[in-house]
Formats: C-alpha cells, sequence, structure tokens
C-alpha cells in the first residue's frame, strides 16, 4: 500500500464469482492508491475448496495477504464456510481486525440468552431432518406409495420436501450442534479457521455505534444499522407492507395436503409447500420456539389440517413418521432468525455524504428496527449532526441487495423506497449454477429485481449468468425499461468469464 495521508476518496468493490453467497473485498483509494482492505464474508450454499481456490489465489494477489478489517456478517454457511474449507489458506493471511454482531459476544447476557435458545432449536432440528433422512435411504416412501394412485407425484414431493429442509438444515451447519450446549460463537469459530490470531482485534458492534477515521481510513464512518436488540425484532421475517409478494411460480406441493384436499387446494387456494409461510407456525408460537424449542416442540407443532388430513384409512394415512413434517416450519423460522442477525453497515463518505449499504442477509425485522427510536451523530461540514436512517437510505449509492434478491431480504417503504439517489448501483449475490433448488421459487423475486433495474437505470450486477437471472425477472407483473436492460446486459457483459465483478464508487 502506498499514499496513506489525506481522506480516502473512492472505493473499489469486488464481488467475487464463488456460487449463491457473499465474498467481497473493498479496496478503500486516496486519489488512486490503496490504503485499506476491508473484506465482507466469504462463503457458498455449495462448493468444496477447489471452488474458494481461484477467488483466494486473486485476494492473495489484490491484498498482499493483508487485511485491514474483516467484517462477518452472520453464521450461515453461504457466508463463512469458505472460512472452514479454506484454513490453511487464510493461515497465511493478517486479519488486522474482525467485526461481528453484538450476538456472538459472550459477555452480552442477552446474546448468550439468545445463543442457547437458537442451538436448541438447531439442535432439534438436526435430529427431525437425520431421521427423514434415515428412513428415506431405507426405500420407505417406494414402498408406501407403490401402490397408491399418484404415487409417483407423492413420492417426488416427498423428495423434494426432504431435499428443501436438508438444504435449509445444511445452510445452519457450521459448528456441532450438542444437545444441552450452545452452538459456539463466530470468534470461536474464526479461531479456529485461522483467521483470528493473537494480534487481531475483535470487535462486537451494537445498533447505533459509529466506528470512524479508522487507520488508512479516514474521512469513512462506519454506521451500524443492526442487527436489532429487541427479540421481536430479531424474529420477524415477514410485513405485509414490507416485503414483496412471492413469485407467481408455484413450488411443488407436499403429498399431506395433496393428498388430503382434492387438487391441493383448500376453500379454493392453491398450497404452496415447501415453505408457504400459511403453514408455518403462527406467530402465537414464536414465544414457545424462542424459549425451549427442541426436538419435543418439533413434535408438538403439526398443524390442524395435517391432523386433520389423516382421518381416513390407508396406509399412507398413518403419521408414524410424519410429526417429522413440522420440521419444514420450523426450518423456515430457524432460518430466518438467523438472518435477522447480520450485521447491518452503513458505509459513509465523511465529506460527499455518499453511503454504501452492505445488509448481509438481513430480513424485515432488522430492517424495521433501523427506523425505531435510532439516531446516529453523523459530522457535516465540521458539525455534529443527529441522523435517522432516512438519512443514510437517502445518501445509498451502492447497495448490496440483501438475502440474494428475495422477496424479505429488502424493505419497501422503509427500505428501498427511500433510496432515491440518481447514482444508485446494486450488487446480487445470486447465481443459479450454485443455488439450493428449494430457493428457486424466491430467488430472484420479480418485483424486487425490476424495481431495482428501475431504481439503478440498470446499473445492476448479477454473480451468476445475468441473462438467465433477468429472464426469471421479467415475469407478465413487471415491466422493463428497454434501456435499462441493455444497461445491465452491458454492464455485466464487460465480466464475462472472470471470476469477480468490479464497481468503483467515487467518494
Amino acid at each position: 500500500m502506498a499514499n496513506t495521508t489525506g481522506k480516502i476518496s473512492k472505493i473499489l468493490i469486488r464481488m467475487y464469482r464463488i456460487g449463491t453467497g457473499d465474498f467481497f473485498i473493498l479496496q478503500f483509494k486516496k486519489n488512486n492508491s490503496v490504503s485499506f482492505n476491508l473484506m465482507i464474508d466469504c462463503g457458498c450454499i455449495q462448493g468444496n475448496k477447489s471452488s474458494f481456490e481461484p477467488m483466494l489465489e486473486n485476494l492473495d494477489i489484490l491484498t498482499n495477504r493483508t487485511i485491514d478489517l474483516l467484517v462477518v456478517t452472520h453464521q450461515h454457511s453461504d457466508h463463512i464456510n469458505g472460512f472452514e474449507k479454506c484454513r490453511d489458506i487464510f493461515d497465511n493471511f493478517v486479519f488486522r481486525k474482525v467485526w461481528f454482531a453484538w450476538t456472538e459476544d459472550k459477555n452480552d447476557s442477552l446474546a448468550n440468552e439468545y445463543r442457547v435458545k437458537y442451538s436448541k432449536l438447531g439442535y432439534g432440528l438436526n435430529q427431525a431432518v437425520s431421521k427423514l433422512n434415515a428412513i428415506e435411504k431405507k426405500d420407505y416412501y417406494e414402498s408406501l406409495y407403490s401402490n397408491e394412485y399418484g404415487g409417483e407425484h407423492m413420492l417426488e414431493a416427498k423428495k423434494h420436501f426432504i431435499e428443501s429442509i436438508n438444504s435449509i438444515n445444511n445452510l445452519n451447519l457450521v459448528g456441532e450442534l450438542r444437545m444441552g450446549q450452545p452452538l459456539p460463537t463466530m470468534a470461536e469459530l474464526f479461531r479456529r479457521f485461522n483467521v483470528i490470531k493473537e494480534t487481531t482485534i475483535v470487535e462486537y458492534l451494537k445498533p447505533g455505534e459509529i466506528r470512524n477515521d479508522l487507520e488508512n481510513a479516514e474521512g469513512i464512518g462506519f454506521y451500524v444499522l443492526g442487527p436489532p436488540r429487541d427479540r421481536a425484532f430479531l424474529n420477524k421475517t415477514e410485513d405485509d407492507g414490507e416485503t414483496y409478494e412471492k413469485r407467481e411460480e408455484k413450488s411443488t406441493i407436499d403429498f399431506s395436503f395433496l393428498s388430503a384436499f382434492e387438487n391441493g387446494n383448500i376453500d379454493g387456494v392453491t398450497i404452496n409447500l415447501p415453505f408457504d409461510t400459511k403453514f408455518e407456525i403462527s406467530s402465537k408460537d414464536n414465544t414457545i420456539l424462542n424459549e425451549d424449542a427442541d426436538i419435543n416442540i418439533i413434535n408438538n407443532h403439526i398443524g390442524e389440517s395435517i391432523k386433520n388430513a389423516y382421518n381416513s384409512g390407508g396406509d399412507w394415512r398413518k403419521i408414524d413418521h410424519d410429526w417429522l413434517y413440522s420440521a419444514g416450519s420450523i426450518a423456515m423460522r430457524y432460518e430466518r432468525s438467523i438472518n435477522n442477525t447480520s450485521l447491518v453497515l452503513a458505509i459513509h463518505f465523511e465529506e460527499s455524504e455518499r453511503v454504501l449499504l452492505f445488509t448481509g442477509d438481513a430480513e424485515i425485522g432488522n430492517w424495521e428496527s433501523w427506523h425505531k427510536n435510532l439516531e446516529w451523530p453523523v459530522k457535516i461540514n465540521g458539525r455534529i449532526i443527529p441522523k435517522k436512517v432516512d438519512y443514510f437510505l437517502d445518501k445509498t449509492v451502492f447497495y448490496k441487495v440483501g438475502h440474494h434478491l428475495s422477496q424479505n431480504g429488502t424493505a419497501k417503504a422503509k427500505g428501498i423506497d427511500m433510496m432515491k439517489n440518481s447514482d444508485l448501483t446494486a450488487m446480487v449475490t445470486l447465481d443459479f449454477e450454485k443455488i439450493n433448488s428449494g430457493w428457486l421459487n424466491t430467488m430472484p423475486n420479480d418485483l424486487l429485481g425490476a424495481e431495482l433495474i428501475r431504481k439503478t437505470r440498470g446499473k445492476l450486477y448479477f454473480l451468476g449468468d445475468h441473462t438467465k437471472i433477468l429472464s426469471n425477472i421479467k415475469t407478465n407483473r413487471v415491466i422493463i425499461n428497454n434501456i435499462d436492460e441493455s444497461t445491465v446486459n452491458a454492464l455485466n457483459m464487460t465480466f464475462v468469464g472472470e471470476n469477480y465483478i468490479d464497481c468503483e464508487i467515487e467518494g
């Protein structure tokens, strides 16, 4: 690095093409000289060490194996499994400072309480999934449906259900799950991953806090928006006024409902499993899930609709194992509550007031919490002025799109609608080549995708094949301007064949 005097004038953002997952390096520049390396996450939903190695070779050359600041947003594998798979490579890197959310702080009583509770829930989910996999391996369903009308469809639906719940369970499995013991904190994991060493400074950030004038990153403020410390927000994953409508395409219908109700309908409404929020554990049960969730909760929360489905005869209606299928609802609750623990940062140029927004996989509860009694003292023209979150959203010129362009990873009125800067650019960490099949019902959300194309005037980068993702966004519910679409194509074509996508933001 060179020219470490003065203030940061621009930031190069490099999104590595690892597959559906987040892996970023931000290089802060004074004039045209790099003075500070910021890394955010390193994970992919699918892939092994060899998948990460080409990107890490590039990272090695780009940073000279020195990361001034590592930000780890949350514990899902598609954000951190690269550190686990490549721990021998990362052992050769120097990480000067690492930031985690307050939820990982062993000295925070609220964090410890929360981690114990979702560890119990994760343990119960893992046990249920293990049992489902065991009975599937014994060809239980093949024999069960062999002589049933529509048996092939029921078998296909059951296998799809198990595949989907496996993918969610694997997303959460970083670290060991043991009954009665909380998951290790991410700081503990990252010591095992050879990232945190004796000289590494570890900090835990809370909403409302500020970090500014870091050495060699002068003129930049890091404003902490989330995750919230209110459990009501941590558990909130849907809001009719803030989340986008789901895609029109329907996912596979689970056999229990398909068999129990003619044509897979209840009162004329098509059942959409897995997983539709209609059949998730109701909000009134949230307290139970968060208090003492374990294998018994899965047993005790079979929906009434499923119970009623077994009132008549037939071997396929026996519930020898079907109590396990309520694990679908619990899997969704567990995954989303972890998403809401995402560390969210607004990276702010002091002089121009331009903002880069990185939200991890924050869902609606995290977004809404920024608007509740939070203010940040912002230095503007030499004066300290208290600002609410609408200031940062209005000044946002770069947005790392939340949760891979899903319908509840970006708020509407309290999020994207408040991003009004004409220079807005966005990046989406979505790749159809490496994605869980169950996610294709929500990613990309066509309504959000079209709105981002409009808001950015086509300055929207996709980690995967942009032509395939665009074709999935262009449903009959949306209209995309031809000029904006041409801009999307031109920008993304620049990086065809590269293992990264670059975007430079002027300060």
